[in-house]
């Protein structure tokens, strides 16, 4: 040993600082998951915002250059605009390139939000609060009570109105709107007119409670018979909410009345809801992640609602969980995966051109379903009523993602892999398997590398286009990210993260 010491001792003063820096360039560096989430936190807060127009808001682009932070202009624009469907499976009228679509920031509300609980500071979630206090109270409409957001509408940063896609003013669910709680809290009248506005201006009959989910944002214009059972989810969500804060009765009339519809529409020998009574389905079509979308918010609402109703609406989740669960879904190792298009009689796999009858480990593009989405349908409606069948289904979904990896010559959505990303650590949660948290981290590493490796703090739209566009749920990512690292660094906070991707 005197020895070893001595020939250590004698070493050159530089070649012991060359020895000593080995181990720390020998380890694979750690991202460090709450930084990168603060960065886009604090980027979109900073210089993501309505800075235009003659009337700056506190309103979050929905796309922006992620070199300048800023709306693009002049053949930038061009260039953004002009992506095909073809190129990425997202259709151009749904996009939001000039302004704002809360509806699909969700989850970067619901990450600000943690984020204050996290670090301590309330910026966050006040940045937050102003947010979505200055949007209920400046973009509604003052016929219809509905807001500028969803599927088709947004509101334009440059002109101070509504933005205008194809689909003219319709008004159309994005998603759930998982925020009611605060946005009540935040904005009491413009919430309260919504929902009112929301039974009077989208459900076209309110004796059977035929409605369509598209509607006029700016006046009254209901259609029918495309009646979604998701879309109706959304609104009994809504409702329940109102009533909860109001104790309104038309909230109860209307979600009695639209319950009732959809029980009524159950295929006699299936016991399934049909997509719609459009002529183009004639009845004959479901899919099955709508009516669990539907059973999730049912069974949510009978939390807020008297307990006659709520009964009610807990039976007709139940029914739908019987017939879900009893679908041939095939999530075993060469499986073919969740069924998302059935015959309603039968409830057989029904293919049609351009939507497949099942889900895809890695799909891309409108109205496609991953494995780990539809896992997530499961997980939420799992933590509602703990059904074997369902912890069986997320748990095998999980298990296809320990091998699988997303194949990049196609392009691949930031929230793709935020979906997959909330499955493993769903996984691991109900399991309690430490395998699945270490996949959640090769992922998180993967989305890094596929999203932000360039420096910027904003993810990129697709591992193929390089801006930031909130429609492909970078933000999903982010809340993914910032609940891996709660999960790995302080699992005793229990954020109020909730599922809205569906």
């Amino acid at each position: 040993m005197p020895l070893v010491r001595h020939w250590f001792s004698s070493l050159p003063i530089a070649i012991w600082v060359f020895l000593l820096s080995l181990p720390v360039f020998a380890q694979e560096k750690t991202p460090d998951l709450l930084q990168i989430v603060r960065s886009y936190a604090d980027t979109t807060i900073e210089r993501g915002r309505d800075r235009y127009g003659a009337l700056p808001s506190p309103l979050f682009a929905s796309t922006l250059d992620r070199k300048t932070t800023s709306l693009f202009q002049g053949e930038g624009l061009n260039r953004v605009v002009d992506i095909r469907r073809e190129d990425w499976g997202i259709r151009p009228h749904d996009r939001m390139v000039t302004g704002a679509n809360p509806m699909h920031d969700q989850n970067l509300y619901q990450a600000l939000y943690a984020l204050t609980e996290v670090t301590g500071d309330r910026r966050y979630a006040l940045e937050a609060d102003r947010t979505l206090k200055w949007f209920f109270e400046n973009c509604q409409s003052p016929v219809t009570g509905l807001m500028a957001w969803g599927e088709h509408i947004g509101w334009d940063f440059n002109t101070e109105r509504l933005i205008e896609k194809d689909a003219g003013t319709t008004h159309e669910f994005f998603r759930p709107w998982v925020l009611w709680d605060r946005s009540f809290e935040l904005a009491p009248e413009a919430c309260t007119r919504f929902a009112r506005g929301l039974w009077e201006h989208q459900i076209d009959d309110h004796k059977t409670g035929n409605f369509s989910r598209h509607a006029r944002y700016d006046q009254h214009g209901p259609g029918k018979d495309s009646e979604y059972p998701r879309h109706g989810g959304f609104y009994i969500a809504t409702w329940a909410h109102a009533y909860n804060k109001t104790r309104g009765p038309v909230c109860l009339q209307a979600i009695q009345t639209l319950t009732t519809y959809f029980e009524s529409r159950r295929n006699p020998v299936s016991g399934v809801i049909p997509a719609e009574s459009n002529e183009r389905s004639k009845g004959t079509t479901a899919w099955p992640p709508s009516n669990l979308s539907l059973a999730i918010d049912l069974w949510s609402a009978a939390e807020r609602v008297p307990d006659d109703l709520a009964d009610f609406l807990r039976a007709a989740a139940t029914r739908t969980d019987d017939v879900f669960l009893k679908m041939d879904h095939d999530l075993s190792a060469q499986g073919n995966g969740f069924l998302t298009r059935v015959d309603s009689e039968t409830l057989a796999p029904q293919d049609v051109a351009g939507h497949d009858a099942r889900t895809q480990l890695w799909a891309t593009g409108y109205g496609e379903y991953t494995d780990a989405n539809l896992a997530l349908h499961c997980l939420a409606r799992y933590g509602q009523r703990q059904l074997e069948g369902y912890r069986r289904l997320i748990l095998d979904a999980a298990d296809r993602y320990l091998t699988s990896e997303p194949d990049i010559e196609f392009p691949v959505y930031p929230g793709t892999l935020g979906d997959v990303i909330s499955l493993l650590l769903g996984a691991h949660e109900i399991s309690g398997e430490q395998r699945y948290l270490d996949r959640a981290g090769h992922f998180a590493d993967k989305a890094i590398s596929l999203f932000i490796a360039d420096g910027s703090p904003l993810p990129k739209a697709s591992s193929k286009h390089d801006h930031y566009e909130a429609i492909t749920r970078g933000d999903t990512l982010m809340m993914a990210l910032l609940n891996l690292w709660i999960v790995e660094r302080r699992p005793e906070i229990k954020p109020a993260f909730v599922f809205c991707d569906r």
